[in-house]
């Protein structure tokens, strides 16, 4: 497997992936041939396993024993044009097509520039992320925040379908989550019978929501202007991590509490841009959930998936709630 489950894609804008993989350009590109140039409009089948089943009472002079080819009830999800199997689901598992995730993208092509398709894991999952246009401004100078949109699509047997709005710290190369208060900042469909009509619906309903993206920067501005003690950011810390800390234990106690200290101190931009601020701590803490940049091949691999599909976007999202929720009374 390739580093960060990469397995092919495009990238616009001349800016490379951590990995150094994928096609490149400068610039972005119409969505359907950012799609085609990532080799990400693969159709997927569900075709019944099956399983060798004994044959009893099969009499052989030699006692070679005789089995049928039984279906199990099982399906695997088949990549058509490489044959491998990318996930094993039921009967009611309904597959949404790559062509939906493309239209998703075409949808908003009056909105948006692409800039980048992935493809992860084989085919198992597949996303694109395009920027708003004019939804871009610096929190302190020189450190930009955009409005993203995420639209992504599993193959895997797990992962959903839906889209996602996020804000990318272009200098850290970070993602944090975005729309606080905004129940649509993810919408996530499962597979399950009915999922094309859904995932039609949202598509159709996509808010690109300039005016929330505004709100947030000057939600961002008032972090980067809370200067904080080492006593605010280790509460940060307890607020956002309560839930991990185990019974007895303090935060000290966690095994990422030194990464986090090191990312606050040190980390991407936290000497450059406003340090020992809010905005320095919530930066901190979205470095450690979602950055790609950091640590070993096998952590990156990992991290890349949190931060687009996973558990590092929600404590993204948890970081600025209770930094929001500090600053109230600081």
């Amino acid at each position: 497997m390739s580093p960060a489950n990469f397995t092919s894609g495009w990238l616009g804008n001349g800016e490379r992936a951590w990995h150094g993989q994928g096609v490149v350009t400068e610039g972005t590109l119409p969505a359907r041939e950012a799609f085609e140039t990532a080799n990400a409009l693969f159709t997927v089948e569900k075709r019944e396993l099956t399983y060798p089943k004994e044959v009893i009472g099969y009499n052989s002079p030699d006692s070679v024993v005789r089995y049928t080819s039984e279906p199990s009830g099982a399906f695997g999800l088949v990549r058509t044009d490489t044959q491998d199997i990318l996930g094993i689901v039921s009967k009611q598992y309904e597959i949404v097509p790559n062509e939906s995730l493309l239209r998703m993208a075409e949808f908003i092509r009056e909105e948006v520039d692409m800039d980048s398709v992935v493809v992860l894991s084989d085919g198992g999952k597949v996303a694109f992320t395009a920027t708003l246009r004019g939804a871009s401004a610096d929190v302190v100078p020189g450190d930009t925040v955009k409005r993203r949109i995420v639209g992504f699509l599993g193959h895997d047997g797990k992962t959903g379908c839906g889209a996602m709005f996020t804000n990318v710290r272009v200098v850290c190369t970070n993602t944090l989550a975005a729309a606080m208060s905004s129940a649509t900042a993810k919408v996530s469909i499962r597979h399950k019978t009915g999922a094309n009509d859904n995932f039609d619906q949202l598509i159709k309903s996509i808010d690109t929501a300039r005016e929330t993206f505004n709100n947030e920067v000057e939600i961002f501005r008032n972090f980067a202007d809370t200067p904080i003690e080492r006593g605010d950011f280790r509460e940060l810390l307890e607020r956002v991590y309560a839930s991990e800390i185990p019974e007895g234990k303090q935060i000290d106690d966690l095994r990422k509490y030194p990464k986090l200290v090191r990312s606050y101190l040190g980390g991407f931009g936290a000497r450059e841009f406003a340090p020992f601020t809010m905005w320095n701590a919530v930066n901190a803490i979205t470095e450690i959930e979602t950055s790609t940049q950091i640590g070993t091949r096998a952590y990156q691999r990992r991290q890349f998936a949190r931060a687009n599909f996973g558990a590092g976007l929600s404590t993204s999202k948890r970081a600025v709630m209770e930094a929001l929720t500090m600053c109230e009374s600081i």
